[in-house]
């Protein structure tokens, strides 16, 4: 799996890991650079207030005074030519799912990204900060520092910390407003902060659920760490850059697909802990049968849309839904036929080693897509519908639904339908028209599986504390400076594990480990044949070793899987600690990666007297050259070169997959509540 990367450090007998995730002491330079990005995230949306000499430096700074220090002057020209006839104000909602906006985000990113060095760049993200659309300069900024060279790795705040209307209730932040009246002073005190602990639950909990199932999952859906990863996933490959031109990865249509795979076999793990059952299908031209009520608020007072329960599609979304019709069927007959159509007319065989990539290409109508005009962008056009926002008055006039913002997307059920189509109209027909791998494909006798043995398995919810304050309004800088606002939540976590393997080889090798979990039973209690299951293993870690021959022992622990990181650091937490390095009372390590898929949500819930699952162990020799894989959000590692899911990522049909050197282990997953987990474990 090429989708995400973390430490991999693991404790074996016999064998060394392949680590390419390094840990680096941050130097000066890097140090300036880590203060100044976060001076520049800090309070965005009132500059003026806070740090007065920095608004003046921004206000004074001029562009086109500086053309010659960018470049690419055509994309300054380009800027300047639409700021010139006015570009979204300060205050109004952003998001890149509506054509005028999309136009001025890249706008903006390209003068960020076309900086000389990084001084033109930090006097250009000063100036944004004061003239541009907050939402906008967030988005665009982030994915410059994510892009730019001379900013590679810089650590970026979370999210949730800057726009907290994307991640919480409008009653939380109602309270947060008044922090002082609502919200529970904290006795343990954070330097010289006064701090405000401000209770959160998960949507709708004072709704009636007569009717409603979604609502057991809301702390899985609303989950912020898993909201910011589906954040920074697509923040890696933004669908409206080229990858020549910027860098992106070269199979990003495969990671696209994949990477929502895994999402979507998560949530449904976390649906079978919930004794809730599979997705259902659905027609753009029936009735919709999930609704969502968000009970959210932007930042300017407006509520996110809605969408009733059994509702036709609205009549203004007749026209996006004629257009999906032909984009699936062009798609469908893509698949079928085997070819796709480029933008001259050529017919490109998608039976080929890149045909996935190709395929994610056209779905997601990104940049690389080889015909946009004729193929469009199921992927967009799906989320203008199923979002029942009402269509602007204006191009700036907006209220973007909750799938048309990366932050909350995640939160609407409609998004697991939309790739549940996806995956069962294209990613599983494609993959039912390649051959199954025979068996020569996918066992190594060479290799044996001699044991494997996981640890008990308990997940639990535990509270975790967000500070919010530099997403909402202050009165003063004092304010900013002296007060501490928290939201603290209940969410799943797990207690640390690990994977015990002895492995027989019968010579030294590299080999890839590759560990999936999947259902056991389905939601009647009906045991699952692996043929018809397959497609619902979640791929847990992906790394390589080096083996010796004869016996190796391998403890892998859940916190070194290969696509996990703990819960990023608070920001005054971080910036407290960058402030301590350039001074040079301690030193600040940091990993080459911004993100990764949260530990605490490598298990799903379970259930409380055990639940059964299997885990699917399967151990290959690394063939050839090893894939490097380079992120500028998630790292940097080296696996082998085989496909994405390798080898269930193939119909299985009468093969059942027990080589020696894979193994189908059955386990148990309990579910503890605080006072059991203090008492008994």
């Amino acid at each position: 799996m090429q989708l995400l990367t973390a430490l991999a450090v693991v404790a074996a007998v016999g064998l060394v890991t392949a680590d390419y995730n390094t840990v680096k002491v941050a130097d000066k330079e890097f140090l300036l650079k880590q203060k100044k990005i976060y001076n520049l995230l800090y309070h965005v949306s009132q500059p003026s207030l806070v740090n007065p000499t920095l608004y003046e430096e921004g206000r004074s700074y001029k562009i086109e005074a500086n053309i010659d220090s960018y470049t690419n002057t055509t994309a300054v020209k380009n800027f300047l030519y639409l700021y010139e006839y006015g570009m979204l104000p300060r205050g109004e909602l952003c998001s890149i799912y509506y054509q005028k906006q999309l136009k001025e985000t890249e706008a903006l990113f390209r003068l960020f990204y076309y900086a000389k060095d990084f001084d033109t760049f930090y006097k250009t993200a000063l100036w944004a900060r004061v003239y541009m659309n907050e939402m906008n300069y967030i988005y665009s900024f982030y994915t410059a520092v994510t892009r730019r060279e001379d900013t590679r790795f810089i650590q970026l705040p979370p999210i949730y910390e800057m726009y907290p209307y994307a991640f919480f209730n409008s009653e939380v932040l109602e309270k947060a407003h008044h922090a002082k009246l609502f919200g529970k002073l904290d006795s343990k005190k954070f330097g010289n902060y006064n701090t405000y602990i401000i209770p959160a639950n998960y949507s709708g909990w004072y709704m009636s659920h007569e009717y409603d199932i979604e609502h057991k999952l809301n702390y899985f859906t609303e989950d912020i760490g898993l909201n910011a990863y589906y954040f920074y996933f697509r923040l890696d490959n933004p669908f409206w850059l080229k990858s020549e031109e910027f860098g992106l990865q070269k199979w990003r249509g495969s990671e696209y697909l994949y990477g929502h795979k895994l999402l979507m076999t998560r949530y449904y793990l976390e649906r079978l802990s919930n004794d809730v059952g599979k997705i259902e299908d659905f027609d753009w031209h029936n009735k919709f049968y999930t609704g969502y009520y968000p009970t959210m608020t932007y930042h300017n007072g407006v509520p996110l849309p809605q969408r009733p329960y059994l509702s036709k599609f609205p009549y203004y979304k007749y026209g996006y839904i004629k257009d999906l019709d032909d984009m699936e069927s062009r798609v469908s007959g893509a698949i079928d036929s085997g070819f796709v159509l480029d933008a001259t007319g050529k017919l490109i065989s998608i039976y080929t080693p890149e045909g996935l990539n190709i395929l994610g290409n056209i779905i997601e109508g990104n940049m690389d897509s080889c015909n946009r005009d004729f193929y469009g962008s199921i992927d967009l056009f799906a989320r203008k519908i199923l979002g029942f926002n009402l269509e602007p008055s204006t191009p700036y006039q907006i209220i973007p639904s909750a799938l048309e913002l990366y932050g909350t997307s995640m939160r609407d059920p409609a998004f697991y339908r939309l790739y549940k189509r996806i995956f069962k109209f294209y990613y599983y027909r494609y993959k039912m028209h390649q051959k199954p791998y025979n068996k020569d494909e996918i066992i190594y006798p060479e290799l044996k599986i001699e044991s494997f043995v996981v640890d008990k398995l308990i997940t639990y919810f535990d509270q975790f504390d967000t500070s919010i304050n530099n997403g909402l309004m202050i009165d003063n800088a004092e304010e900013a400076e002296s007060t501490l606002i928290k939201v603290r939540q209940y969410r799943l976590n797990h207690k640390p594990f690990s994977f015990h393997l002895a492995i027989n080889a019968e010579k030294p090798m590299k080999a890839a480990i590759r560990i999936f979990l999947g259902p056991k039973f389905d939601i009647h209690h009906k045991p699952l044949d692996l043929a018809e299951s397959a497609k619902y293993f979640y791929e847990m870690d992906n790394w390589i070793v080096d083996l010796n021959a004869g016996a190796n022992k391998i403890i892998r622990n859940s916190q070194d899987c290969s696509f996990v990181i703990p819960d990023p650091e608070p920001s005054e937490v971080f910036y407290k600690k960058v402030l301590k390095a350039l001074d040079g009372s301690e030193n600040l390590s940091y990993t080459e990666r911004l993100y990764g898929f949260p530990e605490r949500l490598l298990l799903p819930k379970g259930k409380k007297e055990g639940m059964p699952f299997q885990i699917f162990v399967y151990v290959s020799p690394v063939e050839g050259e090893m894939f490097p894989y380079m992120s500028r959000v998630f790292g940097g590692n080296k696996f082998d070169n085989k496909g994405l899911g390798f080898p269930l990522d193939r119909p299985v049909f009468d093969f059942r997959y027990d080589g020696s050197n894979m193994m189908l282990k059955d386990i148990i997953i309990y579910h503890k509540d605080e006072m059991e987990l203090n008492v008994t474990y």
